[in-house]
């Protein structure tokens, strides 16, 4: 496992190759920005209004990983097709405020200026719509849209390090190679930690699959393959291992977590509108809620019970949880991702400079 030294050093170290094009690029980012808004589909022709470097650029990263198993990508797809509202629902209630609690990240995603208000449920909406274009089956494949969101995702990061050159302390840059290992592992690690505390029962073989899938999907977005763990279990203590260094309480992921808990709270009925503080809570636990001020709600609890939720004067247990996420689930995510679209495509778009 990296040591803390190793991961320090990381911090200094951002995507040489898609920085290079966001370096050359300079301010006519706007043109990249512009040209890939209809691109979606792996097999999609690029524009041809596209920059040439950044055509050779999604050419030399067009190809899967060597390593790659089909078998076990195939495997755990299916299994995100089974489970795809808890998915989502892990991603809201889990992932997102997991990166809120690392106080360094946290800063960065404050300073994009995309984490409140309406930029927020798009944001929030594109996060979700690059889970779905990775996870669907087939999303690997010509006819896919895992590849092509994919780049362009790695292309975004490396706008926002560029604009937010100085965001770090000393030598670190903005979505390191450490924070990207943290997000990689706030999608896949975290994700089967949130399932079971719902009461889904994840086998270690598809613990094992879907952390895979996730694995080469960050070997595409500029991770460092040495640095990525082979195996769940590995990747598990190095996510534990980065959260002791990063998950504090900070002003910046309260702000975020609390604009992120009224976007919830919004897209629910008027009888559990209250309900998402409750299950954020019970998947991350109370020590990170707690850093994300994240309020210990007795009337929110209350109601729930009224609504015969939750059994009275007890906390969630995972069948409980899971009862109550498959009830909160379909609203919430209607809400995000189709009315906050508008019927407008994600755009993954990349920052540009004024």
């Amino acid at each position: 496992m990296l040591s803390h030294q190793e991961l320090d050093a990381l911090r200094a170290i951002g995507d040489s190759e898609a920085d290079a094009v966001v370096a050359e690029l300079g301010r006519d980012a706007w043109v990249v920005n512009a040209a890939l808004r209809h691109v979606h589909r792996n097999d999609e022709p690029l524009p041809d209004s596209l920059p040439e470097l950044v055509r050779r650029f999604f050419q030399r990263h067009a190809a899967l990983p060597r390593d790659i198993e089909a078998l076990r990508i195939a495997r755990a797809q299916a299994f995100a097709e089974r489970h795809l509202l808890p998915i989502m629902l892990s991603l809201l209630y889990a992932s997102l405020p997991t990166t809120y609690a690392a106080a360094r990240g946290a800063r960065v995603l404050a300073a994009t200026g995309r984490m409140s208000g309406n930029a927020l449920d798009r944001r929030v909406n594109e996060t979700a719509q690059f889970l779905l274009d990775v996870l669907v089956p087939g999303s690997f494949s010509p006819g896919g849209y895992g590849l092509r969101a994919i780049q362009k995702v790695r292309l975004m990061h490396a706008a926002v390090r560029a604009q937010l050159s100085t965001a770090g302390d000393g030598n670190e840059i903005a979505i390191n190679q450490e924070d990207l290992l943290g997000t990689l592992f706030a999608f896949s690690v975290v994700v089967i930690r949130a399932l079971r505390r719902l009461g889904i029962a994840v086998s270690p073989e598809e613990a094992s699959d879907y952390y895979e899938l996730w694995r080469i999907t960050g070997s595409l977005l500029g991770i460092r393959p040495r640095l990525v763990p082979a195996h769940f279990n590995a990747a598990s203590d190095l996510s534990d291992r980065i959260a002791s260094r990063h998950l504090q309480a900070s002003d910046h992921g309260r702000q975020l977590m609390a604009e992120l808990l009224a976007g919830m709270e919004r897209h629910m009925p008027l009888p559990l509108q209250r309900a998402p503080r409750v299950l954020v809570r019970h998947l991350v636990g109370d020590q990170l809620a707690d850093a994300l001020a994240i309020p210990l709600d007795a009337a929110a609890q209350a109601a729930l019970d009224v609504a015969r939720l939750l059994p009275r004067g007890s906390r969630a247990d995972p069948g409980v949880a899971q009862r109550l996420a498959t009830r909160i689930a379909k609203p919430l995510l209607a809400g995000v991702i189709s009315t906050k679209l508008r019927g407008a495509p994600p755009t993954f778009a990349m920052s540009t400079w004024d």
